[in-house]
């Protein structure tokens, strides 16, 4: 039977069909606030998984942090997420997801309605995050030095990795091309990334203009020689959000 991946934003629900090398997305707009919102998110899905077995159920935000495994506790885990997130607001549900590759641990917030419907009607144990997802998928291509950016639709996550060991992995908005440069031109600095490195592009908003993104890319001497990858968006969806555990 064909795969089901569902990913949710805070505006959008993405099913993904997943048969083979083949990926078939629909999109529908998602409106929490508003009534009957879950009867007309519930619809398509449940047609779906009438042909297909659910996946995963993923989430992405930029409200994220990463800890260290050998000292996670539980117990402290609203405390982990308020050094780098401040106070979690009333309508998020606290969770967290184990990167075992990478012995981290990402931790996150959800949407309390997101939690109760997987929960319960899915009977799904887990919404993980979709960064956890190109972690994984990171550390199983084992890079020496590399940069990866991750563009959704008003954010963006840079994942930096340098001598094997992952550096940062930060989620920012942005509104124009610039703003993830500067961004970029910045954590270089600060981390003393190498001037040669590989930098892979996921384009997650089926919008991203990257032509013009490696043209202004291009007027910076840091970035000379930088190799840069662009993945449109039916591959990130194929090769991050759609793997398996074996793809990994």
């Amino acid at each position: 039977m064909s795969r089901l991946v569902l990913h949710f934003t805070d505006s959008t629900l993405l099913l993904l069909e997943h048969a083979q090398q083949t990926v078939l997305a629909q999109s529908y707009p998602l409106e929490a606030d508003k009534p009957f919102a879950r009867e007309r998110m519930s619809g398509p899905i449940k047609k779906a998984l009438e042909n297909h077995s659910l996946q995963r159920v993923l989430w992405f935000s930029p409200h994220l942090t990463l800890f260290p495994r050998a000292l996670f506790d539980p117990n402290q885990l609203e405390t982990y997420y308020q050094l780098n997130q401040g106070a979690l607001p009333a309508n998020q549900h606290l969770t967290h997801q184990i990167i075992a590759a990478l012995d981290l641990v990402l931790i996150y917030s959800i949407p309390v309605w997101l939690y109760d419907y997987a929960k319960y009607d899915l009977h799904t144990p887990q919404v993980q995050h979709s960064v956890s997802s190109q972690l994984t998928h990171l550390s199983a291509q084992n890079p020496k030095d590399k940069v990866v950016l991750l563009l959704e639709a008003t954010h963006f996550v840079l994942i930096a990795v340098k001598d094997n060991k992952l550096m940062c992995c930060t989620a920012n908005e942005y509104q124009q091309n610039t703003d993830i440069l500067y961004f970029l031109l910045a954590h270089q600095q600060k981390l003393q990334l190498p001037h040669q490195l590989d930098l892979a592009i996921y384009d997650a908003s089926q919008s991203f203009d990257f032509p013009a993104f490696e043209s202004l890319l291009g007027q910076f001497k840091d970035f000379e020689q930088y190799n840069c990858t662009f993945y449109d968006t039916p591959t990130y969806q194929n090769q991050i959000l759609c793997a398996s555990s074996e793809d990994h």
